[in-house]
This record gives C-alpha cells, structure tokens and sequence, in this order.
C-alpha cells in the first residue's frame, strides 16, 4: 500500500526543468506550473521550458517518503526537500487541486490589469491567506507576481504570490 503525499522540493537556481525530467525519469510525480508556456521541450542535452516558473526554484513532487526520500534528495538539481522541523513538510491535496484548476494550455491565466500603488491596502482573494490584509509593495516580473508587506499573530514579513491572488 502506497503511502503517497505530495512535498516541495528546492531546487537549484533555474533548474527547475531538469529536477522535474530528471525526478520523471525515477518514476516520481512532479508537478511544476508556469505562468504562461506550452510546457517542457527538450533541446540538446537540456530541458527547456516555454514558460516562466510560477513558483521560482520550486516544485511538487508526489511520492512515498518511506521508499522514495533517497532518490528524491539526490536526484540531480535538487537542493533539499522542504522541512518543517525534521520532517518534510506535506503540501495538502487541495493545495495542488487549487493551483491546478487554474492551469489551462500549458500555463496560468494572466491577471486582470488593475494597478496598485505602493503602501495601498489589499486584501488576499484566493489561497491559504484567504481574506487577510497587506501592505502592496510592487509588482515582479511583468505584472504576473506582487510583492506584499504582511503581518500576522505567527507571521510578519514579505511574501511574492500571484497578482490575480488579491484586491483592493
């Protein structure tokens, strides 16, 4: 009986696309979403991906922990798996349900074109911050992520997620 969850994986820098081929190809789930692309294509010696990572040195992998943490650790371009603690920290079904019913052709829809400013009030719309409030702070990479000024009772500090993850 397989005990399969899904985890996070660190990757090296923009090696993403070989730590998913090369986990593949030892028989491990991966799931890897882009903001837009047509997925993985393989060019000489090299995987290459049409789009941008839309979590940056970062991806899923579903496995059983007990038969599959060795292979996952060394695999090639893999950093470390994601801990809380000393054990590896579980990524919630829904978690993955959720990023992957917005995945359509390949890539995540882009945002709508609403322009924050700078030190405004948002409020997250989407995700496990459902409904908290944040300090906007800028947008990265061309309009697809923002960045926030966060504080909560366990949390302060900033956090990089999907621009269509919040409102005015």
């Amino acid at each position: 009986m397989s005990d399969s969850r899904w985890y996070l994986i660190h990757s090296k820098a923009r090696q993403e696309d070989v730590v998913e081929m090369n986990l593949q190809l030892l028989g491990v789930d991966t799931f890897c979403p882009r903001v837009r692309g047509k997925g993985l294509r393989s060019t000489r010696n090299k995987a290459k991906s049409d789009g941008e990572v839309l979590f940056p040195g970062y991806l899923f992998i579903r496995v059983d922990m007990k038969t599959g943490y060795r292979k996952v650790t060394y695999a090639h371009g893999v950093l470390r798996i994601v801990k809380f603690g000393a054990a590896p920290a579980i990524v919630e079904e829904e978690i993955i349900d959720s990023i992957r019913r917005r995945v359509h052709n390949g890539g995540v829809f882009p945002p709508p074109l609403t322009s924050f400013e700078s030190g405004q009030i948002i409020r997250i719309n989407q995700g496990p911050f459902y409904g908290l409030e944040a300090i906007f702070e800028e947008e990265l990479n061309g309009t697809q992520r923002v960045a926030l000024l966060m504080k909560t009772v366990a949390f302060q500090g900033r956090m990089v997620i999907s621009r269509n993850r919040v409102v005015l």
